[in-house]
């Protein structure tokens, strides 16, 4: 091999390499953390400064439950690249996890982290979503001690609303809740799939929004569920909203069906078989099969950001106890 072919080809594996924690990131928007994480775990062994892996993988342990190492690499991430805002955004993150298990006096610690990190983040990135998302979020649930304050998460709705009319029609539902103006949710709700059709995040949102009991629309949910496996069959949420529906219209010929093509779909992610058992439970019917599917859904480690073991296990013995 000739110098210059070879310097081609190590060219070539170091383009590669650093393409996978692009790929990984668009994985985790998808919601296959444990694909991203297969990429994710080993390239953080072998380029541990690597401040975009330290970011993903931050991400990735959050969403399975790690609440010890993701602020470790999160502030990695950030010392390492720190003009890169949503670093920042993570730490804020992660920081407002950890304010949920704390004490008081620690709490007001890490709101103050908290607004430091997301507001360093968006004033190196103004039209970052996500963070106005966490901002808004905080400003609805932070005592007024802390920093919360609901007329300044409506100037963040405004704020979403002007960057992106599908999340800021999602915005405004979410404040609609927060203040319990009832009326006005189904229509932002609609209005914001009808402005980007493609937004999985619009799609569940409507979804649940029909499924939840003092609403129930199951034709309306079921549409939901049907767009989205139609949009994109690797995705395992319109398989979700789609069992939970026919779990409650009883169908069992076509539940089963619907679950064998989720599980050869999206082998890696069994959620379709819990939500479909949790709607058996709420419902009372045929709690032996909510049974079978718990024990599916136990049958693998749950997919990040989707119910625990232990949730399920709860679930399991309560079905169990009904049962006998």
């Amino acid at each position: 091999m000739t110098p210059r072919l070879a310097i081609c080809l190590l060219a070539g594996i170091a383009a590669l390499f650093a393409g996978e924690p692009r790929r990984a990131e668009k994985l985790i928007l998808e919601g296959h953390w444990k694909r991203a994480r297969a990429i994710v775990e080993p390239r953080y062994r072998e380029a541990p400064d690597d401040p975009l892996v330290n970011f993903l993988l931050s991400q990735i342990r959050n969403a399975f439950g790690d609440r010890e190492s993701p602020p470790k690499l999160a502030e990695r991430a950030v010392a390492l690249a720190p003009g890169v805002g949503k670093f920042h955004r993570q730490m804020a993150e992660v920081a407002g996890v950890m304010a949920q298990q704390s004490n008081m006096f620690r709490q007001l610690m890490l709101a103050r982290r908290f607004q430091h990190e997301i507001d360093r983040a968006l004033i190196l990135d103004p039209n970052d979503l996500q963070a106005l998302r966490d901002r808004m979020e905080f400003y609805l649930l932070a005592p007024g001690v802390a920093g919360g304050d609901p007329q300044k998460a409506r100037a963040t709705t405004i704020r979403i609303a002007s960057l992106d009319a599908c999340e800021g029609f999602l915005a405004e539902a979410r404040l609609a809740a927060f203040h319990k103006e009832t009326a006005s949710i189904e229509g932002l709700l609609r209005k914001a799939v009808a402005a980007d059709p493609a937004s999985f995040r619009a799609r569940e949102s409507l979804a649940a929004y029909y499924l939840a009991p003092e609403h129930l629309n199951l034709d309306a949910a079921a549409a939901q569920g049907r767009d989205a496996i139609s949009r994109d069959p690797a995705r395992v949420l319109g398989y979700s909203i789609s069992a939970e529906v026919l779990a409650a219209r009883e169908s069992w010929r076509e539940l089963d069906a619907l679950l064998d093509s989720a599980e050869h779909q999206v082998p890696d992610d069994f959620t379709p078989y819990y939500r479909a058992a949790v709607r058996l439970l709420a419902t009372g019917r045929d709690l032996p099969r909510a049974r079978r599917y718990l024990d599916k859904y136990l049958s693998q480690d749950p997919e990040g950001n989707e119910p625990t073991r232990a949730e399920a296990q709860v679930c399991l013995l309560a079905a169990a106890g009904r049962t006998r």
